[in-house]
């Protein structure tokens, strides 16, 4: 475990331009740095970073953080994984303290189980490569065209024909079959009476996570049998709507071609890993996710889709293309010939050939609408709304009206109709920035006195004397607390650690903005501006309570109170409402 003060101090010589940068281009824009965000689709640059106060956030998607987070997101690592790589970066020596209790049995549980999932990869690969057992495997791979030397490098295995050689392994190495049972590995006899094997005479695909560490396998019969394949079940080490089959191989490839091809199935990935493409994964045994997307978004802008020319590919190109819209990730479709699937057509074509294919492509919403055209008779009008009908929320869930008046039009065009018919004008988008101006402007009260305090510390002994946090919201109290302590104390704000709380709410990215752009409370009386903020506080809650709360409330104060005038104006306001609904 890290102590809290290597913590800070490598947040403190990380500087957050510098790490971002390491990912992403950005450029200087007024006191921020400004670039296209990692983590959504955009054209029109919305992620933002502030050097001065060492965080980032995004105006597209809410996503923020500091230098840390930042890098627990682009490299699905841990917090302490993170720590420990902008350590290294920045030249801070770690020097861990020793784990509670409780930590160190949740982590040594971790690694037992990666031991176990270890031991088990071990044992196929043993099997595959040397026991005289795994020859059925080794000849399988032979009449498929699979050379020998890739076996050990895209760790394949073999599990044989036997009920129970992975235990006898397991007990032999001292692992623990009840947790290899929790992991998927083994299943308990129905009597009680010890374990069997989950594979047996199958074909192994070792499933690793972004780090290279095995955490399932996916098995493959060898003749015609049902099932075909078979994938470990889901376990506290494997999350099948998270995990992509070939990542570990495939994350630096996705980062310098910022891009990714998925395909189906594991001999649909191994044909291209063989082929020298490298930046291509599959999905194990399920349908592609937005928990799938979010994984990819880490490494590449955009994705090519690769699935079988048949029915059942067809249906998944078109679930994917879904939610990489949804995702605002731009989505390509590579079309193979019918009745070839990437497996079939590397071993007939080559690699020369697909690379022609995949530099044909066609963009997701182009390779739907030909499908759709090619699927109605478009020479009727039911045909024609049948088109309409499911290709425009396809269009609609484009984030760029210019992209989506033009697919419009496309629409307009092959279905022989009248230009605008379909409405859609092109419509001129706001900025971020100016759409940015127009929230902080309309920004709730208690938001603007938290900005306002954050960029003035000097009032924050009024701040406190005037008992404004009492005004707050309820979830905001604790934050501004800690916002005053800090000013009070001279130490000066982590706005990082403030923000956390609210997450990723709509609160929280409110505040993110106010915290990462306040430009707006330049060149004012910051003063005044408190005073001012805290009078529409107090109106914005005066209407919040009723007449007996207001009435309490008025026996305690003095008639020459600018407060007391404020409930009798209110009083007199609800007594006109009342007169009104009568």
């Amino acid at each position: 475990m890290i102590a809290d003060d290597k913590i800070a101090e490598v947040r403190e010589r990380a500087g957050i331009v510098e790490v971002v940068s390491d990912y992403i281009s950005l450029k200087k824009s007024g006191a921020n740095y400004l670039g296209l965000c990692p983590f959504h689709g955009e054209k029109t640059p919305s992620f933002n970073v502030n050097p001065a106060r060492g965080i980032f956030h995004c105006f597209g998607c809410g996503v923020g953080g500091n230098a840390i987070s930042f890098v627990m997101k682009m490299e699905g690592l841990s917090f302490p994984e993170a720590v420990k790589l902008l350590a290294k970066r920045v030249g801070v020596v770690i020097e861990e303290r020793l784990p509670t209790a409780a930590e160190k049995r949740r982590l040594d549980e971790k690694e037992q189980q990666l031991a176990i999932v270890a031991l088990a990869a071990e044992y196929y690969a043993a099997m595959l490569q040397r026991e005289q057992a795994g020859e059925p495997g080794r000849s399988y791979l032979a009449g498929r065209g699979v050379p020998g030397e890739i076996i050990s490098p895209y760790r394949l295995g073999y599990a044989a024909e036997q009920w129970d050689g992975l235990v006898k392994y397991l007990r032999q190495k001292g692992g623990s079959l009840e947790m290899a049972e929790r992991l998927g590995l083994i299943k308990a006899k129905s009597g009680g009476s010890g374990y069997f094997d989950l594979f047996r005479n199958r074909l192994i695909f070792t499933i690793a996570n972004v780090h290279g560490q095995p955490i399932a396998f996916g098995g493959r019969v060898l003749d015609d049998s049902l099932p075909k394949y078979i994938n470990s079940p889901e376990s506290p080490l494997y999350n099948k709507s998270e995990t992509l089959f070939g990542i570990d191989l495939a994350r630096q490839a996705m980062r310098e071609q910022k891009s990714v091809i998925i395909v189906e199935g594991y001999f649909d990935h191994l044909a291209l890993y063989r082929a020298g493409i490298r930046n291509v994964v599959a999905t194990c045994g399920t349908a592609l996710t937005s928990g799938h997307l979010q994984v990819i978004r880490r490494y590449a802008e955009r994705v090519y889709l690769l699935f079988d020319a048949d029915s059942a590919g067809r249906k998944a190109t078109f679930r994917g293309m879904e939610l990489t819209l949804e995702e605002k990730l731009p989505c390509f479709v590579v079309d193979m010939p019918a009745g070839d699937d990437p497996d079939s057509f590397l071993a007939s074509h080559g690699g020369g050939e697909f690379a022609a294919l995949l530099s044909q492509a066609r963009p997701a919403l182009d390779y739907y609408l030909r499908e759709l055209l090619a699927s109605h008779e478009t020479g009727t009008v039911t045909g024609k709304k049948g088109v309409i009908d499911k290709f425009r929320p396809m269009v609609e869930r484009l984030g760029d009206g210019q992209e989506r008046t033009l697919y419009l039009r496309e629409l307009e065009r092959v279905l022989d109709m009248e230009p605008g018919s379909l409405g859609g004008s092109a419509q001129r988008q706001s900025s971020r920035p100016a759409a940015a101006a127009v929230e902080r402007r309309e920004a709730d009260p208690a938001l603007s006195l938290l900005a306002l305090l954050a960029r003035y510390p000097q009032i924050a002994s009024d701040f406190r004397a005037a008992g404004i946090e009492a005004l707050l919201p309820q979830e905001l109290r604790p934050m501004a607390d800690r916002l005053l302590s800090s000013m009070e104390s001279g130490e000066g704000a982590d706005f990082a650690s403030l923000l956390a709380p609210l997450g990723e709410s709509e609160l929280g990215r409110s505040l993110a903005g106010l915290f990462m752009d306040d430009a707006h409370l330049a060149d004012l009386d910051p003063f005044r501006a408190m005073q001012d903020y805290r009078k529409a506080l107090e109106k914005s809650s005066l209407q919040m309570l009723d007449a007996k709360s207001l009435r309490r409330e008025l026996l305690k104060l003095d008639s020459d109170s600018p407060r007391y005038w404020e409930i009798m104006e209110a009083l007199n306001n609800l007594r006109n409402r009342k007169s009104q609904l009568l």
